[in-house]
């Protein structure tokens, strides 16, 4: 039994994760910030409420741990300085804190956003191509990056996840409803390739990654294999839904205004950060969203579901039954 200390442990991947490890007779501590919302925590792990910048008390937890893996990120935010805080400056205090007490191993999930984007479909970006983040939120997971593989005293592992999906996920949640309102968005008139991966997929990988040693010291990609175009996509999650829709291709010079838009709507109202905000234009205008699943393939022992369509059916099931949707 591993002592695996986590953060973000409440957020869609966080909570898989923590219930997954607990599951398989771990113990599991899960950090928390005083006042999140725990509705996606499912589990009886150990659950503690913390102030990431009381150092005394994080200390106190971090050392008896055996595995440190570091969920817990902006993906949005106005400012750079709010992304340095948050996914720079706090991984960097983590990591710290963990070299002092000699874990054995640090396990940072990172994001695709780090790699950026193919240059076509035929050349699928690869874990050592060079780093080509179009966002601030990709910028600052690469510096976190950097922070980890420079500074870790410990055996480290970087996993680099693209677009998850599944049950508890908020964002795939919006295009499902499109679907079953029989109009899908899309934003642009080209086409779109993306690998996506379903949250059982992606806590297997992470799983497999904990104390293994053809893991460490490295930088994997989790993803299934297939790549979907963008119509794909949506076909395949409106059978899952039965339903059928109308496509509506927005002009990619309409993005930013209509970001703009938001972003003032969210301030003006004091609403979350947008999703379609000015900075994730920038990865929306990409059209290979694509990555080479091979040296992950190499590392661990992850088999995936041919298709899509059965963990969109699953996807779907969980929001209904949920009364998500």
């Amino acid at each position: 039994m591993n002592r695996i200390v986590l953060t973000g442990a409440n957020g869609f991947v966080g909570s898989a994760l923590a219930k997954k490890l607990h599951d398989n007779g771990n113990d599991v501590i899960c950090l928390i910030r005083k006042n999140s919302n725990t509705n996606l925590i499912e589990h009886k792990s150990t659950i503690r409420q913390i102030d990431y910048s009381d150092i005394d008390s994080l200390e106190s937890v971090i050392r008896n741990a055996d595995i440190f893996i570091h969920i817990a990120a902006l993906t949005r935010a106005r400012k750079w300085d709010t992304f340095k805080k948050n996914n720079i400056d706090l991984t960097n205090k983590l990591l710290q804190i963990c070299n002092k007490h000699s874990i054995k191993q640090f396990i940072l999930l990172s994001s695709q956003a780090v790699a950026g984007p193919a240059m076509n479909e035929d050349h699928a970006k690869k874990e050592d191509d060079l780093p080509n983040p179009v966002t601030m939120y990709g910028k600052s997971k690469l510096v976190a990056e950097e922070l980890v593989q420079k500074n870790s005293e410990n055996p480290w592992t970087i996993i680099r996840p693209v677009s998850v999906y599944g049950a508890g996920d908020k964002d795939f949640l919006k295009l499902f409803k499109m679907v079953k309102n029989h109009i899908v968005f899309i934003n642009s008139f080209r086409t779109k390739s993306y690998n996506l991966i379903y949250i059982d997929e992606l806590t297997e990988i992470i799983e497999q990654i904990i104390l293994n040693k053809n893991a460490f010291n490295e930088i994997l990609f989790a993803a299934h294999p297939k790549v979907l175009k963008n119509i794909e996509l949506h076909k395949l999650i409106g059978k899952a839904i039965n339903s059928k829709t109308i496509t509506i291709r927005i002009p990619e010079f309409m993005l930013f205004p209509i970001a703009s838009f938001m972003e003032f709507l969210s301030f003006i109202f004091r609403r979350n950060f947008p999703i379609l905000n000015r900075d994730k234009v920038k990865e929306f205008k990409e059209d290979n969203w694509i990555v080479d699943t091979s040296k992950t393939s190499k590392k661990l022992e992850i088999e995936f579901e041919d298709e899509y369509i059965n963990n969109f059916n699953k996807t779907y099931e969980w929001y209904k039954n949920k009364g998500w949707l």
